[in-house]
């Protein structure tokens, strides 16, 4: 599988650490990360099959690092419930009874989180709209009457930007909002937001991507409580203007590289406070691993002040839970064993929001399929 060695080790009275006799333990082990004492790196779940081809009984691990120990569940299921025969478990046949698991890995070349991030489709014609209505640079341009089709206009650290407010409409509704509020000769002052950082998120609204480059900038204020890097910038400035596309992408960002034991409770405070569902999950998962650093940092004393978010990490500490980014097949309908990325593929097949919190993303995702189209 994958051209790697495994194999699937089954202890029908239960393993050492089962709770009694009476529970089956399933585990799976790379054989041939064992062999090479190299990590691999992969999710997976372990499933039963019925007679009848359904699955059954399913319990499934995000990314692991499979080296030398085995990986599974001691107390996967009663041996009573097995050997029942209404439960249509184990095939009788002339060897006795058969037991038929379904094992899924999906493998990972690094460590790096692969993140969903919705398409951006606006025309790159958009782009050039923008441009053509913004020359920094003071040149007189021959731009065919465009220049006077920009009907809204910014003041962003003392310099002027113009746009446009039917594309704001459609790709920064909140920012757009802004804009019908105010008088049409006065223009509209960007407060607590740098001017490239604007302009980037403008960029993005017309249809551009965000340049490599961006992301690793110098931060603005490293004094911060969460250093203002450039994902952290865009982030905000995303999420305070609407731009949906690009608050996930930068919230990508900040997931890959921004996480550490010095950053963790106040990281947990801001996804929760924004809505960045995908940032809460990996930072939540992260204090799972690094509880009593994090708990020495004296930012812990802010996440102490939150009581229900100190709930969610007890809950989390305690279950141990395990958010799985694959779905079990087309009618794969466990939402509460599901991460956010899988959560948000879900919703965008379904013409639904992808923004928001994990609670938003339970209530409209599992709502009738007559009642899916609707955009939330």
């Amino acid at each position: 599988m994958h051209g790697l060695d495994w194999y699937l080790r089954i202890h029908p009275g239960g393993a050492s650490s089962a709770k009694g006799d009476d529970m089956v333990s399933l585990y799976l082990r790379c054989k041939s990360a064992a062999e090479k004492n190299e990590a691999v790196y992969a999710e997976f779940s372990l499933s039963l099959l019925r007679n009848d081809g359904q699955v059954d009984c399913t319990m499934s691990c995000p990314c692991n690092a499979f080296k030398r120990k085995r990986k599974g569940w001691p107390n996967f299921i009663l041996r009573s419930r097995i050997l029942d025969r209404s439960t249509q478990l184990l095939n009788y046949d002339s060897y006795g009874g058969t037991l038929t698991v379904l094992v899924k890995v999906q493998l990972f070349e690094d460590r790096s989180v692969d993140c969903f991030v919705p398409k951006n489709n606006m025309n790159v014609k958009l782009l050039s709209l923008l441009e053509t209505v913004n020359d920094f640079d003071g040149n007189e341009k021959q731009n065919n009457g465009t220049a006077s089709t920009a009907d809204v206009t910014f003041l962003v650290d003392g310099e002027i930007i113009h746009a446009h407010s039917l594309i704001l409409k459609m790709a920064a509704p909140i920012l757009a909002d802004m804009c019908d509020d105010a008088d049409d000769d006065t223009p509209i002052p960007i407060i607590g937001v740098r001017r490239s950082i604007f302009w980037l998120l403008l960029r993005y609204a017309y249809g551009d991507g965000i340049p490599e480059e961006a992301w690793t900038a110098t931060a603005s204020d490293s004094t911060a409580l969460i250093s203002l890097s450039p994902a952290m910038e865009l982030l905000d400035a995303a999420n305070r203007y609407g731009v949906v596309g690009l608050k996930l992408l930068a919230e990508s960002k900040v997931v890959q590289s921004e996480i550490c034991i010095e950053s963790a409770s106040d990281l947990i405070l801001y996804a929760d406070a924004k809505d960045c569902a995908l940032l809460k999950e990996k930072v939540m998962d992260y204090f799972v691993s690094y509880a009593e650093e994090i708990r020495r940092t004296p930012s812990f004393q802010r996440i102490e002040e939150s009581a229900h978010v100190m709930v969610e990490l007890m809950d989390a500490l305690l279950s141990k839970r395990m958010l799985r980014s694959f779905a079990l097949g087309e009618k794969d309908l466990e939402y509460s064993s599901m991460g956010v990325n899988l959560l948000r593929t879900k919703l965008e097949e379904r013409g639904l929001d992808v923004d928001g919190s994990r609670e938003v993303f339970n209530l409209p995702i599992t709502l009738p399929e007559t009642r899916m189209q609707l955009r939330h």
